[in-house]
């Protein structure tokens, strides 16, 4: 996983819901008849609000059908659930999130990472030195795929080592069949 940006914030309440629902094996013996309308208490409660006031003093008061109930942490199950477009996992005090969309530019980063590898499998492959400069070459390559190792040239070539980087054959280099994405393309490394 690749983070690009950490932002901190006490409103996780625009990232995540939290779903509330009774203990029933708990709570059935404890309230008998009134465990249908709990269910649609807590169903209907502000989640957030209602860890809130669960962690703060440990228990809280429901009206249920006129009755008061108070319940504890055992009592209640409440289940974090990330809104459209994130992901979410909670711990002691912490929520984490992240954001989920995949922009053009974080696929096109992320086939440029891939390449990366590719190029570095096969450096390895060639028993070359860690220092050695080479020259890349990527035949069969879609227009998109071309875009994404274009746009992100600088990188792969400092990563890799690459002191030219074209999308023909090279002299002298062994073609490999690659997988990248979903497509198959032929990649040529040879040492400068």
């Amino acid at each position: 996983m690749n983070v690009k940006k950490i932002d901190y914030t006490k409103d996780a309440d625009k990232y995540i819901t939290y779903q509330v629902q009774p203990n029933f094996k708990r709570l059935g013996p404890r309230i008998g008849k009134l465990l249908p309308g709990c269910k649609a208490v807590l169903g209907k409660a502000d989640g957030g609000k209602l860890l809130a006031e669960l962690t703060a003093s440990g228990k809280v008061t429901l009206d249920i059908s006129g009755e008061k109930v108070e319940l504890d942490n055992e009592d209640i199950q409440v289940r974090l659930q990330a809104k459209p477009g994130w992901a979410a996992a909670q711990g002691s005090n912490v929520v984490v999130v992240l954001a989920t969309e995949l922009t053009p530019e974080l696929i096109a980063e992320g086939l440029a990472r891939d390449f990366v590898r590719l190029v570095q499998d096969r450096r390895k492959d060639l028993a070359l030195n860690f220092t050695d400069r080479i020259e890349v070459g990527v035949g069969g390559a879609s227009a998109g795929l071309q875009q994404a190792i274009q746009s992100n040239r600088e990188f792969i070539c400092g990563e890799t080592l690459a002191d030219k980087l074209v999308f023909e054959s090279q002299a002298g280099a062994e073609a490999i069949e690659v997988e990248i994405g979903d497509e198959k393309i032929r990649l040529f490394v040879n040492r400068k």
